[in-house]
């Protein structure tokens, strides 16, 4: 039996080489200490906000941010704790995000690298659901589903906002896929007696894995704006908190017309701190990968 050479597959930058790019790359490491400095407190929010239970009253009525005071961040109008409700917020709208972007990460993955890939009947199936999901209006979709939920969930909402938040990148996995079919090493691998699927994971996906990280970070960036945009109408799950109920609760109490600005102000910076640190992530990654971006 013919063995491959090692040589004919293109493989991308070892390691510790693409370490050294990713540290010199002034996207990549801006993109991550951002989203560093929110996501990390986040994750600690169990051991580290004011108080265990965010809904709980815990103090007077719209209390003002007191830096180092009781309440740093102000109180709700219901004298919930602003600090404590940020915190858990956070960490359950990445919670949601993250399971939603895994989830159609892996469905795009499959549509799109093992149809562009295998061809033929395959792809022209996985094609059209593909397409399919591509004309229908998301959001709508979204709103409609969660207006028919009664007792929404976080992990229930993740769930479905994965599911149809994977079209535009199963076309690029599946325009990435078609591009290798007639490389050398694909050739090589067909004569060593390997069938189509096991090419697609042992020699296409590992050379797609800087291009997958690239689409996970932008994938992990829609589903949180979609994540806080149901939250922020009224959609999510109750009995809990994210950012986009807190931005709910504020608007619907009448933050802005009393001028409780902290109630509202703060889950919009974390907002807008962790989509701008994701996409500039995707850009430092996109730099590193690319070689025409980077000059090389």
């Amino acid at each position: 039996m013919l063995r491959r050479p090692a040589t004919l597959r293109t493989r991308g930058p070892r390691v510790p080489e693409t370490l050294g790019l990713l540290a010199r790359e002034k996207f990549f490491v801006g993109g991550l200490v951002a989203l560093l400095i929110v996501v990390v407190p986040a994750l600690l929010a169990p051991a580290i906000a004011p108080y265990k239970d965010f809904l709980a009253t815990v103090g007077p009525i719209a209390q003002p941010p007191s830096w180092f005071g009781k309440y740093p961040l102000g109180t709700t109008d219901f004298g919930q704790d602003v600090a404590s409700q940020l915190l858990f917020g956070t960490r359950n709208t990445l919670y949601v995000a993250s399971i939603a972007a895994v989830e159609a990460t892996l469905i795009a993955l499959a549509l799109g690298v093992i149809g562009g890939f295998l061809g033929g009947y395959v792809d022209a199936f996985f094609n059209f659901i593909t397409n399919t999901f591509l004309v229908i209006p998301t959001f709508t979709v979204l709103l409609l589903i969660a207006t028919f939920i009664k007792h929404p969930t976080l992990t229930l909402e993740a769930v479905i906002i994965g599911a149809f938040s994977w079209p535009w990148a199963a076309r690029a996995y599946r325009s990435a896929a078609m591009s290798m079919r007639s490389r050398d090493f694909i050739t090589v691998a067909r004569l060593n007696g390997l069938g189509g699927l096991a090419i697609t994971f042992q020699e296409v996906m590992p050379l797609l894995l800087p291009y997958i990280a690239i689409m996970f970070v932008l994938t992990l960036n829609g589903s949180l704006m979609a994540d806080v945009g149901l939250d922020a109408i009224g959609l999510g799950p109750g009995n809990t908190i994210t950012l986009g109920l807190m931005l709910n609760y504020a608007w619907g109490w009448g933050a802005v017309f009393y001028g409780w600005w902290w109630w509202y102000i703060f889950p919009t910076i974390v907002i807008i701190l962790l989509t701008t640190s994701l996409a500039t992530l995707a850009m430092g990654l996109d730099r590193v990968f690319n070689p025409r971006l980077r000059g090389g």
